[in-house]
């Protein structure tokens, strides 16, 4: 059995949608470690269950004050979040720094769903990892792939999860009257938003497979623009292109006045986009006003291996999805701030010199920075389904008390 330094206590501010946490935390307490969960909402509570839950029924604005006399009276030692961008967790982290305490921030995995991310202090533009790409090259010497173990089909269920969390907290929302969610629009309007669009997936599929069937017959250039989720905090946080549509006019721009005539622009939505915004209609309109009409492309749906296969070049402003152009030795450009915008990995010329003379990335460079991220962030698992909790918790664990 795992053993803990005597006096650890961890405290979870938010966590992955499902059993996750509570299981988590149950594997930490049998090293011996104190762990507990700040319940702010129902589906907190049904997550988590209601033994080593503190309540917290107070508004944001009184957050910053409990959270940092919590940490001092309950003599925590590591907090732990989910994504470094929501305002509980930001002014939890704040007042953890404030403390000196350790901060730990899951996230999913950078490379494929298979896996979860377990980063000190930050992720993706906020990496404790340097951004130097002699670093990786020099680490990754001494280090050894990591095994993997598939995890299947995760999508449905962790769709499911995040169904039922909601539905909890809206269900016990008397419960924790002042609590707010923060994202950019109700969960129940993205809801709806999510049944209609799974209604038009077939539809949506027809469409897809006559836009790559159009583009495979031509001989011209054809770039990929990875388009996030709405209110993404990797857009919001971490970029200054702080919207989907404002990512959108600045690639379709760019594109008119120095893509090759011949080139074409294909957008991807994003597999969670709960298809409140017209992506669709907006890139249209601007193909008009630019004059690109027949030249620019939007897809909803297939298989992104594929799509980055039969591209020239992938534009990212800093998803993960755009390590899958690296990883197939495709041009990418980050047009945000990105743990693997690195000289070498990614192009650094701007858009203007992208579409011409796009720069490829080094694949001996790429190994390297995968195996060092792999090694020190990355844990083989999946949040959603217990087989992928079982993968994941012991070397979670491990990675807990080792830090």
């Amino acid at each position: 059995m795992l053993k803990n330094e005597p006096g650890r206590h961890f405290l979870f501010v938010a966590a992955p949608f499902g059993p996750f946490s509570r299981r988590l935390g149950a594997e930490l307490r049998a090293t011996g470690a104190r762990c507990h969960r700040v319940i702010l909402n129902a589906g907190d509570l049904m997550d988590w269950g209601g033994r080593y839950g503190v309540p917290y029924r107070g508004g944001l604005e009184g957050w910053p004050a409990w959270i940092a006399a919590y940490l001092r009276r309950e003599r925590v030692t590591d907090l732990i979040v989910y994504g470094d961008s929501n305002p509980y967790c930001v002014a939890a982290m704040h007042g953890a720094r404030c403390a000196g305490l350790k901060i730990h921030v899951l996230e999913q995995g950078y490379f494929r769903p298979n896996w979860i991310t377990l980063e000190r202090d930050g992720v993706n533009g906020s990496s404790s990892l340097p951004r130097d790409p002699d670093f990786f090259r020099q680490m990754a010497r001494l280090l050894h792939d990591q095994p993997h173990v598939e995890m299947g089909r995760i999508a449905q269920p962790a769709v499911w999860r995040i169904f039922v969390y909601h539905f909890w907290a809206y269900v016990g929302c008397l419960a924790f009257p002042r609590f707010r969610f923060a994202y950019q629009d109700p969960p129940l309007r993205q809801g709806l938003g999510h049944v209609r669009r799974f209604l038009l997936q077939h539809l949506e599929r027809r469409r897809t497979q006559a836009i790559l069937g159009e583009l495979a017959a031509s001989d011209a250039p054809s770039f990929l623009a990875l388009l996030q989720r709405p209110g993404d905090s990797q857009l919001v946080k971490h970029s200054s292109v702080k919207s989907v549509a404002g990512f959108i006019r600045m690639v379709m721009t760019s594109f008119a006045r120095h893509a090759p005539s011949s080139a074409r622009l294909v957008f991807k939505c994003h597999p969670l986009d709960p298809g409140l915004e017209d992506h669709r209609g907006a890139i249209q309109r601007l193909a008009r006003e630019l004059g690109l009409d027949g030249r620019v492309f939007y897809v909803d749906g297939g298989h992104l291996p594929s799509l980055v296969e039969a591209a020239s070049g992938v534009i990212s402003v800093n998803s993960t999805a755009g390590l899958v152009g690296i990883e197939h030795n495709r041009p990418t450009i980050v047009l945000g701030a990105a743990t693997y915008d690195l000289d070498g990995m990614t192009h650094q010329g701007g858009l203007k010199t992208f579409w011409s003379a796009p720069q490829p990335p080094d694949a001996a460079l790429f190994e390297s920075y995968r195996r060092v991220v792999m090694a020190h962030t990355q844990v083989n698992g999946a949040y959603s389904t217990v087989h992928g909790i079982d993968v994941a918790l012991r070397e979670t664990v491990c990675r807990l008390l080792g830090d």
